[in-house]
Formats: structure tokens, C-alpha cells, sequence
């Protein structure tokens, strides 16, 4: 198990390529404190042409009743009124381009459909500030919602496919899931016992990854290729874990504060850490922008996603979800 930190101190890996974050922040605070009023969002923000804002979804139209392709049946009464969101606290975005967010508000989860402006509102699932959302490769998502409901798998018009249980025990509740994009294979998280699974693409059966590999304290889950990132509140550090070929741990980025969401995909490695309010994007494991939350219009990120090369915010007290658009 390999636990360097790769830039903590100076001397270590890494050391050499990241600025003092101390002298980075207050000249960043100083400069949002005196040039805020009547700034673009963005202007302000470290590193902003590596972050560049994008479209912002405060809610949207219902699509009353939709067909087997989820589209509007217009026999069905078609598009109604504009719904806005009251507390997004998940996000997810699957290959065909949807967006899936729990409002932990209205206590449902929403299919946001781009090309049509319009959303279905996914009934009868349990929906808290806890639901966890992760996209499938086959374009559904899974439902995580700690110990207050099983995690599930829904299809694209909200139709539940799937119960995801590995029955490796009693008392295991999944408060973060991840999917894996090639295998099909989800990744359950459960926070209080520090326990990371694996269960197999048809929902039952699968393995306790070895605890030594998850940090302490593991506070949000996503994944990436062949990583799966954990941030741990204790170590104040993403880790980052192979759980294919040697099943090996390594520290890749430290003082991350408190993170309230995590997100991977594309090669970009985002976190929200709401002790400094900020939020950091990595690609390739460089450090790319550090930017205040205020800075990107966002007042509470309770999850991300990255997909298509966008990063996608869901803003709990900002009612929206904000996206992004990530550069190199």
C-alpha cells in the first residue's frame, strides 16, 4: 500500500510545482473583497480560464407524463409549468447527456433533459440531504440514500431495475456510491464503519474492500477510470485506490479542508471543501484553480459530477445546479 502524500512539505514529490496556499488565498480574498461588486463570476477566480461558467439550471418545466423513450406524451397534457428547485443536494449526468438531481426540498429526484428544456419528475423514491446519485453507463443511475432506504438502480424514465444489496452483513448502509464505467460494477460506501464494497453489475454479491485503504473519517466518494477517490475529513486528503490490480492506496492531494462533494471523470479530480469555501479542480493530478465559492456564484455545493468535460454543481441554498466548463 503506497500512502505518500505527493505535495505536502517541500522535498517530496510534487512540493516543487504547487504555490504557497497561503499567500495564494489572501490575495485571492483580498482581491474578491475589494473588486467583488460588479464582477463577472468568473473574473476573480484562480485559475478561471481552466473553469469556465457555464449554463445554470434553477428548475424546469414537468413533463406531465412521458413515453417508453422518455419523451412528452402529448396526449398526457405534454410540458406543464416551470418547477424550481428548493434544495439540490446530488447530481448525476449518464453518456446521453441527462441530468439526474435529488432535491432534497421537493423530495424527488429529476430527469433534466437538455435538448427538450424540459424534466421528469421521478416519484415514489425516498429523497433526503443524504441521496447519493451516480450515472451508469447505460444511461440510468443509482440511488444511494444511507440507512434510510436500500440503494437502487433506476432506468432513464425512473423506473426502478435494480435492488443493490451484496449481503456481506448486517447493518452496512451505502451513503456513497460509484459505478464503474467499464465493468457495471458499483462501489458502496459506508461512512460510519469506514466499509467500502464492491458488488457485482447484477446487484448481489461482491467483496469488503481491505479498510486499510479508505481514510479515516471518509466524508464523499466518486470515480474515474480505474480510481476510485475518497476524501477523508481525519487526513484532510483525497486517497486515491486501484480496486483492480494490486488494490493499493495513494495519497494524492492534501489539505483539502472539510469536502462536502467529490467528483471524477475525463481525468479531472474536483472538491468543494466547505471549511475554506472553496472549490479545487485538479487534471492529471496538478492543481489547477483553487476558487472561492462566492467567486462561482455557488453559496452551499452539496455534490458535483464531471462529465463530457463539464463540472456540474448541485447548489443546495444557491437552489440550482451550476455546470462548468473544464479546460485544460
Amino acid at each position: 500500500m503506497d500512502t505518500r502524500l505527493l505535495d505536502r512539505d517541500a522535498g517530496k514529490p510534487g512540493a516543487a510545482q504547487r504555490p504557497a496556499r497561503a499567500g495564494r488565498r489572501t490575495l485571492l480574498k483580498g482581491l474578491l473583497g475589494s473588486l467583488a461588486l460588479g464582477a463577472s463570476p468568473l473574473s476573480l477566480a484562480e485559475g478561471s480560464r481552466h473553469l469556465v461558467a457555464g449554463q445554470s439550471y434553477p428548475g424546469g418545466r414537468i413533463i406531465q407524463r412521458a413515453n417508453d423513450a422518455g419523451f412528452p406524451d402529448p396526449a398526457m397534457g405534454g410540458v406543464g409549468a416551470m418547477t424550481l428547485f428548493v434544495f439540490p443536494v446530488s447530481v448525476a449526468v449518464t453518456p446521453m447527456r441527462d441530468i439526474f438531481i435529488a432535491d432534497a426540498g421537493l423530495q424527488a429526484i429529476f430527469r433534466y433533459d437538455p435538448m427538450l428544456d424540459a424534466m421528469n419528475m421521478v416519484r415514489g423514491l425516498r429523497v433526503n440531504q443524504q441521496t447519493r446519485l451516480a450515472a451508469a453507463p447505460d444511461g440510468s443511475v443509482a440511488v444511494a440514500n444511507g440507512m434510510s432506504a436500500p440503494m437502487i438502480r433506476i432506468s432513464r424514465t425512473g423506473r426502478v431495475m435494480q435492488t443493490i444489496d451484496a449481503q456481506l452483513g448486517g447493518g452496512v448502509f451505502y451513503d456513497e456510491v460509484a459505478v464503474d464505467a467499464a465493468s457495471g460494477r458499483y462501489y458502496g460506501l459506508d461512512k460510519v464503519q469506514r466499509r467500502l464494497e464492491e458488488i457485482m453489475p447484477h446487484g448481489r454479491g461482491g467483496i469488503v474492500m481491505p479498510q486499510g485503504l479508505v481514510p479515516e473519517q471518509p466524508a464523499a466518494m466518486a470515480m474515474d477510470g480505474n480510481s476510485i477517490y475518497i476524501a477523508g475529513r481525519a487526513c484532510q486528503c483525497i486517497a486515491a485506490i486501484d480496486p483492480f490490480g494490486g488494490r493499493n492506496m495513494e495519497v494524492v492531494a492534501d489539505d483539502v479542508g472539510q469536502a462536502s462533494a467529490l467528483a471524477a471523470g475525463d481525468g479531472w479530480l474536483a472538491v468543494a471543501d466547505v471549511r475554506e469555501r472553496q472549490i479545487r479542480v485538479w487534471r492529471q493530478r496538478a492543481l489547477l484553480v483553487e476558487a472561492d465559492f462566492a467567486s462561482l456564484g455557488l453559496l452551499d455545493p452539496r455534490g458535483m459530477a464531471i462529465a463530457q468535460q463539464t463540472l456540474y454543481v448541485a447548489d443546495g441554498a444557491g437552489r440550482r445546479v451550476a455546470s462548468f466548463r473544464l479546460r485544460a
